[in-house]
């Protein structure tokens, strides 16, 4: 190859040393000359760069939609004890002179107001906090209004909403305002334990401080407007303590829900009152449900046979409504099982294992929730990113067959959808999916329900972040909280009952079901297989001994008297999805009417020791 020092381009110029690499010519291209680094895409930047929610529009579309009557409550301030005051210029401005200002410009004479509200004609109390008074600040009168709101809704028996946007408590009034917070989360408690009606808080624009630690977080649900930000402290306030920026988004409700601080994301007004409508409308009904009135599952008509459709959207959150989804991409996913009657039993036991890990065609949570059930509301988004459909780990959401109502808790996997493949990644739950399942738990007592928990996971998340974030203890509640439930429950084991894990979400002792093609085990069998054979990498053979000898499978479990109903997972999984609603029917129907201590003391009755046996030299 001749040097290209020595060419001349058609002009008879001298050639330029360098043509050929920025041409491309010499292999070279100007992309490899550019050495700035490139920002790889995450999924935070779905919401670090979303435009924020004007919280003043949002709430007075609100009121606009529930229309508002705000017949309860008319008060103000009309006194200044505190006197904080600040020099604007030459003048000093005191307390009566904001309040006057914030009047002049919103109309109104305080940031809170609540009354009876309508949702697509179910009633309840809605207290509002207006972010276009005083920046929606918390002071006495806010405080007294949420603990009146409290009282009438407890009086008529009807869900209590607070929902708007707040800066936090209000300066002027210093610890008087800051008392509020105790107050107003006082008077939820109490509502909470006299009612058995819903207490919901929606978060529309900002809300920090005072109402983000005090009304919010302690409602059985947290709904979220897409493009509101919540938090405690202010970016400022930590940018200040930390000495370094906070990144943009990190306080979005987006963010938020990634963590589990925030339950539901709802994308306008609408579908928020829809939403909290069909909360409302699902009903708190405690009869014996009558299995031959209990209706039927049914395949949608474009569906094809032996499969189930998965589906995915455009990227970001979806909405929380499956009926307000749009899918742009469809796969229709077959249900072919890995183990055949034919197989050995190892090796039929090692097919189930590979396929609860790795089979994007079997049944989960909400395949199930929107299959067994007549209808459902769920509290819970998914996330597409790329090609990722990412759910949180543990999901759940209010479920009925016939005139009853079930909460519904389960395990859910993620998948990466792209036309014509799906893949699918298992629930590894860690501490705050947990908390998420156990406020779930609570809500459902609160509300008298009884709860259907559906469980497929190989174990919880094995991190040092989650080992640190409290993975044992959140566990523990797990476990304590599923297992007292006062109500009927119901275990179902559709995938893999893994250790502490899966325990969390499967109350023994009750009525459990199980799909034939899942398994129960004390660890993952490959950690099993590690602590037995005291090796970090053990063989396929050993991992399929361990499998096979300690008895995980449904008819193992079953004649350890830890399982009732085995339920066939059928080629066609609306076969599947109408044994496993018979089922749940059968075990609600067996507890309806026992009172928690008999539920209680059944359970203890059927999980009493069996390996138990007294030593030869033990007194009689």
């Amino acid at each position: 190859m001749s040097d290209p020092r020595e060419r001349t381009d058609p002009t008879g110029h001298e050639a330029d040393p360098h043509e050929d690499y920025l041409t491309g010519d010499g292999g070279v291209t100007p992309e490899l000359l550019d050495r700035r680094p490139v920002v790889q895409r995450t999924v935070a930047t779905l919401y670090e760069g979303r435009p924020g929610l004007n919280p003043t529009q949002a709430i007075r579309a609100f009121l606009e939609a529930v229309n508002l009557q705000e017949r309860h409550g008319h008060m103000r301030v009309v006194d200044d004890l505190i006197g904080l005051q600040r020099r604007v210029g030459d003048t000093i401005e005191h307390y009566k002179d904001k309040l006057l200002n914030a009047e002049a410009r919103s109309g109104a004479t305080e940031s809170a107001k609540f009354g009876i509200g309508h949702f697509h004609g179910q009633r309840a109390v809605v207290y509002v906090v207006d972010w276009s008074f005083f920046a929606g600040s918390l002071g006495e009168v806010a405080g007294e209004k949420f603990v009146q709101a409290a009282e009438l809704a407890e009086k008529e028996k009807l869900p209590l909403v607070s929902m708007g946007a707040s800066s936090g408590v209000r300066q002027h009034e210093n610890v008087l305002g800051l008392v509020q917070m105790q107050r107003m989360a006082a008077a939820a408690n109490k509502f909470q334990h006299t009612t058995n009606r819903p207490y919901i808080s929606v978060l529309a624009g900002q809300v920090w401080g005072g109402m983000s630690a005090s009304a919010v977080p302690v409602a059985d649900l947290v709904v979220a407007l897409e493009g509101t930000d919540y938090g405690f402290a202010g970016r400022r306030v930590i940018e200040t303590f930390e000495g370094k920026q906070v990144p943009r988004g990190m306080q979005s409700a987006e963010a938020n829900y990634l963590d589990r601080n925030v339950d539901v994301l709802v994308k306008d007004v609408d579908e928020l009152n829809e939403f909290l409508s069909r909360i409302f409308t699902a009903g708190r009904s405690s009869s014996r449900i009558r299995p031959g009135r209990a209706g039927t599952v049914s395949r949608p008509g474009d569906v094809a046979p032996d499969g189930r459709a998965m589906t995915a959207g455009p990227e970001g959150f979806s909405a929380a409504l499956w009926d307000r989804q749009v899918p742009l991409v469809t796969v229709q996913l077959p249900r072919d099982r890995r183990d055949r009657p034919d197989m050995a039993t190892r090796e039929a036991l090692m097919a189930r294992y590979n396929e609860i890990a790795a089979g994007a065609g079997r049944l989960d949570t909400e395949f199930l929730l929107q299959t067994v059930f007549d209808s459902a509301v769920p509290f819970y988004n998914h996330v597409r990113f790329e090609e990722e459909k990412k759910y949180p780990n543990v999901i759940a959401g209010l479920g009925t067959i016939g005139e009853q109502t079930f909460m519904v808790i389960g395990d859910q996997p993620c998948y990466r959808v792209s036309p014509g493949y799906v893949g699918k990644r298992p629930a590894n739950p860690g501490p705050e999916d947990f908390e998420y399942g156990v406020r779930m738990m609570q809500a459902a007592q609160r509300w008298g329900l009884p709860i259907v928990f559906f469980t497929d996971t190989l174990g919880a998340l094995p991190t040092m972040a989650a080992e640190r974030r409290g993975q044992s203890r959140a566990i523990a509640q797990s476990i304590k909280t599923s297992a007292s439930h006062p109500f009927p429950t119901v275990s179902v084991i559709t995938g893999a009952m893994g250790s502490g894990g899966g325990l969390a979400t499967t109350p023994f002792g009750r009525h459990t079901v199980m799909l034939d093609s899942a398994l129960g085990f004390v660890s993952e069998p490959r950690s099993t297989a590690t602590i037995l054979y005291n090796e970090s990498n053990p063989t396929v053979e050993q991992v399929a001994m361990t499998l096979e000898t300690m008895r995980a499978s449904a008819d193992d479990l079953r004649a350890q008297g830890l399982v009732d109903t085995i339920v066939q997972d059928h080629p066609d999984p609306w076969d599947t999805a109408q044994e496993l609603r018979e089922a749940i029917i059968d075990g609600y129907n067996r507890q309806h009417g026992l009172t928690p201590r008999r539920l209680r003391q059944k359970a203890d009755e059927r999980l009493r020791p069996r390996t138990i046996g007294k030593h030869a030299t033990d007194p009689d």
